[in-house]
């Protein structure tokens, strides 16, 4: 009886586990970000001038880097991505566009970039110091 059950639990967990070969058909290495600057300063702006920057990067890693989504944060900034993916070893460009019209004061927005790569998202940053005498003399 003995020999039975040993044999059950032995034959049980033999369906259980991974077949090596699985883990050596998996596709290796994935896309990385590396950018030559993170964050921006537009510097001092009159509210309404609309600027525009361009962040570039690299992908270091060993896949062809897709960027899925972007998230601005607000209406006053509008990004452009690479339309095909950026290849290993390859340069990419990502346009910001600021309108600063009716903002005031000191400014950060987070854009939040969406990918493949590793790590998945990826933030950049705009600062800019608007001046705005409409709002700066009802305050």
């Amino acid at each position: 009886m003995l020999f039975a059950c040993s044999t059950l639990i032995v034959s049980c967990n033999q369906g259980t586990q991974k077949p090596a070969s699985a883990e050596q058909t998996s596709v290796k290495g994935a896309a990385k970000f590396a950018f030559s600057e993170e964050i921006h300063n537009f510097g001092s702006l009159k509210a309404g001038e609309v600027v525009a920057y361009t962040f570039t990067f690299k992908n270091e890693g060993t896949q062809p880097l897709i960027i899925n989504s972007v998230d601005a944060g607000c209406n006053c900034t509008e990004v452009k991505l690479p339309e095909q993916p950026v290849e290993p070893g390859q340069e990419g460009n990502i346009e910001v566009i600021y309108n600063s019209a009716g903002e005031a004061g000191r400014q950060l927005k987070t854009i939040i970039l969406f990918s493949n790569a590793e790590p998945s998202q990826m933030k950049l940053y705009i600062k800019a110091d608007v001046k705005n005498d409409i709002i700066e003399i009802n305050s």
